[in-house]
């Protein structure tokens, strides 16, 4: 993975970045390039992330991997980078893929922030992705890193 990039998205990405969200039945509210990251290998996008700002929280979102280049870690790759810049220490997702993210460092939550629960209803309904959760992954302090 050596050869994978990670960068910000710029205004040209969105297009390939929209395509893939609708293909995938991702959350497409309020997209603006400067909420993603993507991962280029020979100048070609084979994955993105978001880092979607709710009214009082942020949710990481979006990840996204075009199919023939799953199962390489490039996803694990995007959700470590997105915690690592995360404006908060508390990360939130709202995923049915309850098991990758738990692998991760996730954990399920019965009551996350209201803003996620009625995305819940709102998103993932629509997108059919039924199962749907809220996690929570909780960055170490800086204080808490040199224990």
């Amino acid at each position: 993975m050596s050869n994978i990039k990670l960068q910000y998205a710029e205004p040209q990405n969105m297009p390939f970045i929209k395509e893939c969200i609708e293909r995938f039945r991702l959350d497409d509210e309020d997209m603006d390039y400067r909420q993603f990251v993507v991962a280029v290998e020979k100048n070609e996008i084979v994955g993105f992330g978001r880092i979607r700002p709710h009214k009082e929280v942020y949710e990481l979102g979006c990840v996204g991997v075009v199919e023939h280049k799953r199962n390489h870690g490039i996803g694990k790759m995007i959700v470590k980078h997105l915690i690592n810049i995360f404006p908060s220490n508390v990360v939130y997702i709202t995923t049915d893929l309850i098991d990758y993210f738990k692998r991760l460092g996730f954990k399920r939550i019965e009551h996350g922030p209201k803003e996620l629960v009625e995305k819940l209803q709102r998103v993932c309904k629509s997108k059919c992705r039924e199962g749907a959760v809220v996690m929570v992954y909780r960055k170490a302090r800086k204080s808490e890193d040199k224990l």
